[in-house]
């Protein structure tokens, strides 16, 4: 009797069908998400709250890499959701929705720092409290924490959205406002300076 799997009944003849089980259920999810955006958008409370449940947290994570201040990252969440309905209406669905308030809180971070260029007064506020712990080994994360603490406002944000976000510097001139070649050098620079706040660590 010939082996199943030369028959086309082995693993290998399943996985043609897991290529288009996947695309289904990532349909299944855009239809999801597309309804959850327009009941939002039609001003439905009970979805304004879902969307909050599922994308608060990562948009106040994400304001606070850049602020540094987790009462001004709160009021980014607040700003961002507040106007929500509004804010929908410009939205494409060319990427996730998650993907899209990333890049909205990311924008409404940067557009606080320029309303507020008060690194002294930043930098009182974060003394005053302890920041949540977003590196993850407990021996380095408070040096490091401080370190971005000190670090001047346009390094800080640079090092932030390369290193932490992912971004490219493409990204990162388009929402800073600045040149990629800009962006590549406050790099530079902020690696250089937070190696120099840490005492030369490496690790």
């Amino acid at each position: 009797m010939q082996d199943a799997s030369r028959k086309g009944g082995g693993p290998r003849a399943l996985r043609p069908h897991i290529a288009p089980l996947r695309l289904r259920e990532q349909a299944g999810r855009g239809k999801t998400e597309a309804k959850l955006v327009e009941r939002i958008v039609d001003g439905n409370d009970d979805a304004l709250a879902e969307a909050f449940e599922l994308h608060a947290e990562v948009v106040f994570r994400t304001a606070y890499g850049i602020l540094r201040s987790r009462p001004d990252a709160e009021d980014v969440v607040q700003d961002i959701f507040s106007t929500l309905p509004e804010r929908l209406t410009r939205f494409k669905g060319r990427s996730s929705l998650s993907t899209w308030l990333h890049r909205v809180s990311v924008r409404c971070a940067l557009e606080r720092l320029r309303r507020d260029r008060s690194w002294k007064r930043l930098r009182a506020k974060a003394a005053r409290r302890v920041p949540p712990p977003i590196f993850p080994r407990p021996i380095d994360r408070i040096d490091l924490e401080r370190a971005l603490h000190a670090l001047p406002e346009k390094y800080r944000v640079v090092i932030w959205l390369k290193i932490v976000e992912g971004w490219s510097h493409a990204e990162i001139a388009e929402a800073c406002g600045i040149s990629e070649n800009a962006s590549y050098q406050r790099l530079h620079r902020a690696r250089r300076l937070l190696h120099g706040l840490m005492g030369g660590r490496n690790d």
